[in-house]
């Protein structure tokens, strides 16, 4: 979760070319979105938390940590569907000037998705393992 936020979340390309090579400065700046970006570094933040907690579940073996695991899962995956899946697919002033404009998701956005997953999947697993006495 917490490298999604520093990679590409979408990009647009401009029919064959990228669309970094254009000659407008403002169009270039336009071309490429990162996670971090896009809704303010929240999922670093929340990167940050779950690494805590997972060391609270795996080590420590904590039923809460597993349980704030399923819970700040739940949120990264909230705001991949939620805040980002909306625009990654958006071409923003680069699709006002050329009608074959085209946005794609990035590595960022895939690797929101696999982030929140793998949080939620390690919450469920140690909520699911019964605890030691």
């Amino acid at each position: 979760m917490i490298v999604s936020d520093f990679l590409t979340l979408y990009h647009v390309d401009v029919g064959a070319a990228r669309c970094s090579d254009l000659a407008n400065p403002d169009l270039r700046s336009a071309c490429s979105t990162t996670g971090g970006g896009h809704h303010g570094y929240a999922l670093a933040i929340l990167g940050a938390l779950v690494l805590v907690m997972t060391w609270g579940a795996a080590l420590g073996l904590s039923r809460p940590a597993g349980f704030a695991l399923l819970v700040l899962g739940a949120v990264g995956l909230a705001i991949a569907l939620a805040v980002d899946m909306p625009d990654i697919h958006k071409t923003g002033i680069v699709g006002d000037q050329f009608s074959s404009a085209e946005a794609n998701p990035g590595a960022g956005f895939y690797l929101e998705i696999a982030g929140a997953g793998l949080a939620i999947l390690g919450g469920l697993l140690r909520l699911a393992r019964p605890s030691a006495r």
